[in-house]
């Protein structure tokens, strides 16, 4: 039937079975994912699943719920999917592990929100959005990954998106110059 055999569809049904939470009243903003039950650190909470769009028109403001997996692309979250609900905070409560997988920073209880921390995903340099979050260090003016201080990459290394990781962003440019030269001295064993 259609789509049903699709390795999207799968990993929803997969998804669906294990799903930790609900869609309910968010204490930030509108609606937000709400956790059913305990979650441990790093635990998986859900997949960020929808359509990989390329966006290049320039309207940062385009997509504020999109994950951004590349440079000008982005997946899209399909209608009433967990995506669509996943709300910033500047004290976040889950970050992203490789390209769209949605985990928790610390041991989270039953009842609390679901939240990232929008900068560990969007490079985009224009990219911002005021904050209410709410949070005691809200930053009320949230911008790109790369204008964030270093000690705050470095704090949330393991819950950034693989796409920003890659790129090295997180890195100093003297971390950046003995990564490349070592990389340089290993080719030439």
């Amino acid at each position: 039937m259609g789509n049903s055999s699709s390795p999207t569809s799968s990993a929803t049904t997969k998804f669906t079975q294990m799903k930790k939470y609900h869609i309910g009243k968010s204490n930030i903003h509108g609606k937000g994912i709400i956790l059913d039950q305990d979650i441990k650190k790093d635990e998986t909470i859900f997949l960020f699943l929808g359509r990989e769009i390329i966006f290049t028109s320039g309207n940062w403001f385009y997509g504020p719920n999109w994950l951004q997996i590349g440079y000008a692309k982005w997946i899209k979250p399909k209608p009433g999917s967990a995506g669509n609900y996943l709300n910033h905070s500047c004290s976040p409560t889950a970050g992203i592990h490789g390209k769209n997988k949605i985990v928790a920073m610390r041991n989270l209880k039953k009842g609390e929100e679901v939240t990232i921390d929008y900068a560990l995903n969007e490079t985009y340099p224009l990219w911002h959005m005021q904050c209410h979050c709410k949070a005691k260090n809200c930053r009320k003016v949230v911008k790109p990954y790369q204008d964030m201080p270093s000690w705050r990459m470095k704090k949330y290394i393991k819950y950034t998106s693989q796409y920003i990781l890659d790129m090295k962003m997180h890195l100093s440019w003297k971390e950046y110059i003995a990564l490349k030269t070592e990389k340089i001295n290993n080719l030439k064993i």
